[in-house]
């Protein structure tokens, strides 16, 4: 594995590790909060992620060989929301072995986590071409942070688009907000808006071996499922009295069924991608007001 990126994952862990314990001064024993949290959420993020891989990819997996695939450093090879996953899981493993209660640990970990979500995918510079878009021909976009430039050797250069920046950036932005605005649900917040503009992230990627039947992007779609789950709990925590507690579920599954035809129409039509982009980003919009909703909601009870 590329050693540059092992080194700026490891600082960046280091980072998220020091802001966590500066945002824990509530929690007990923060100290050994904070490095348990960072041990176990390295641990199990790596664990989580490729175990993930192995699932969604079982045929791949089958004929490569269980051993062969859970030992290699391809970072093609991983699942990058199955490690979220395994974060989350120590984030909360800390929390129990610390006396803490774990949603209460999750809201102090929210902007932390955001932060090493952002510096993860800024890792991927190093790792070539894992995490790119289209190839950009035009001379006036072809620069570092739009584009990443692959070296092909005796003086030929191909630009792709730099979707792991775009990835970063958005991480950095929530990290901000989750940082000095949310108060309340933060960790549910902070994991949603981190998740919601990865659905149009996932589809400009160029090349990614989680994807089903051709335009079912595996990754793209537990976006929405985590999506939906924040929805459902905001539901059910609003009450059997509370009116429409359930039109942001609702409202979600419609625009998992937009996406996924919007995908096909990507795949498998001449429609303009400004077209099919731009609908994406409309049902965006509806996605993140759908959760402003269901907050508000979930506030008045």
């Amino acid at each position: 594995m590329n050693q540059s990126y092992l080194i700026f994952m490891l600082g960046s862990a280091m980072i998220a590790a020091g802001v966590h314990y500066l945002l824990a001064g509530g929690m007990k024993k923060r100290g050994l909060l904070a490095a348990l949290t960072f041990v176990l959420g390295a641990v199990l993020g790596a664990v989580c992620a490729k175990l993930a891989y192995c699932l969604i990819c079982i045929q791949d997996v089958l004929m490569d060989g269980f051993s062969e695939t859970l030992l290699t450093d391809n970072m093609e090879c991983v699942s990058f929301y199955g490690g979220v996953a395994g974060v989350i899981a120590g984030a909360v493993l800390a929390a129990k072995c610390t006396g803490n209660k774990p949603m209460e640990a999750l809201n102090a970990y929210a902007p932390a986590g955001a932060l090493m979500a952002a510096m993860a995918r800024f890792a991927e510079y190093f790792l070539g071409t894992i995490n790119v878009g289209r190839m950009i021909e035009d001379e006036a976009f072809q620069f570092f942070p739009l584009a990443l430039g692959v070296d092909f050797g005796y003086g030929y250069t191909e630009w792709y688009l730099a979707v792991f920046m775009l990835c970063g950036i958005a991480g950095v932005i929530v990290f901000l907000v989750s940082l000095n605005i949310f108060k309340e649900k933060r960790f549910l917040r902070t994991l949603f808006y981190l998740l919601l503009p990865q659905i149009i992230f996932e589809s400009l990627r160029n090349y990614n071996r989680l994807t089903w039947t051709q335009f079912v992007r595996v990754e793209q779609l537990a976006c929405m499922i985590y999506i939906e789950a924040i929805y459902l709990l905001y539901a059910v925590w609003a009450g059997k009295g509370t009116k429409n507690r359930f039109l942001p579920a609702i409202v979600g599954l419609v625009c998992a069924g937009v996406f996924v035809g919007l995908e096909f129409a990507l795949d498998k039509t001449n429609l303009p991608h400004v077209l099919t982009y731009g609908v994406m980003i409309v049902g965006l919009a509806v996605l993140g007001y759908m959760e402003y909703f269901g907050f508000k909601k979930l506030q008045k009870e």
